[in-house]
């Protein structure tokens, strides 16, 4: 409860961060469906299409949310907040739900708005082809992206600047993640997806509001259940491990 207080604390404290997002949403809306209209103008007539790439984008908006979450954890041991979160008997994951509080607000503010860009603004007729599956697929992202940024905030924690690294993960998840509807790429690149963990986790979102799944249902989500369970054994392991190598070395830092 506490570190949750704290991240709303953290929020209230730092509303700009909603500013810029509620200003950068809609030139980033506008970019992504413009660069779409250059290269494929035949995919904003169909209004399929145009709700397939809203959804699109509205992972992406996801996946950035939580990815920025793995960028606390360098924080706070530069403040010297880490060591009293464990020595008071804390855990790294449960130090990163604070900021996950964040990314879970920004994004409850963020979706919607992305969804009215498109309604308003591109005329999107907005649709889920299975409301019960968006609520599954939504429920197991946010489980999963939870997961994977105390993950990945394990393993850049000995940087200074993981911005660097997370711009990357940020645009590199979702393109290897199905985020993109798969009936607009190549055949042998849909195959392809199937092979990223990733896939099993962002694709539901999406074929959820066309109803257009790549996969029989039933075996995305349970191998989507697989890899959220794998991630969250890597997380303790990973976390034990950085345990290890702060008491040996006197540093946080797994490599």
């Amino acid at each position: 409860m506490a570190e949750i207080e704290r991240g709303l604390r953290g929020y209230a404290r730092y509303r700009a961060w909603l500013v810029s997002d509620l200003v950068s949403w809609p030139f980033w809306t506008m970019f992504f469906f413009l660069s779409i209209l250059m290269y494929s103008p035949d995919l904003l007539k169909s209004q399929y299409h145009l709700n397939a790439l809203t959804w699109s984008f509205f992972s992406f908006i996801l996946v950035s949310s939580f990815t920025w979450a793995a960028n606390s954890l360098s924080t706070s041991i530069q403040q010297g907040i880490l060591e009293n979160v464990l020595v008071s008997g804390g855990s790294v994951r449960l130090h990163v739900t604070g900021r996950i509080v964040i990314s879970l607000l920004d994004f409850a503010i963020g979706g919607p708005f992305l969804l009215l860009i498109s309604a308003v603004g591109f005329g999107t007729n907005i649709t889920v082809a299975r409301p019960d599956l968006m609520v599954l697929a939504l429920i197991q992202a946010i489980a999963f992206l939870y997961l994977f940024s105390s993950v990945l905030s394990i393993m850049l924690v000995a940087l200074r600047s993981p911005w660097i690294v997370l711009n990357v993960v940020q645009f590199a998840v979702p393109f290897t993640s199905g985020a993109i509807p798969v009936e607009v790429l190549p055949p042998d690149l849909r195959a392809a997806l199937t092979y990223s963990p990733f896939f099993y986790i962002i694709h539901p979102i999406v074929a959820s509001a066309t109803g257009n799944f790549y996969l029989h249902p039933d075996q995305l989500f349970l191998t989507g259940f697989v890899v959220v369970l794998s991630l969250a054994a890597l997380g303790v392991w990973l976390e034990k491990a950085l345990m290890r190598r702060a008491l040996m070395r006197g540093r946080f830092s797994l490599f």
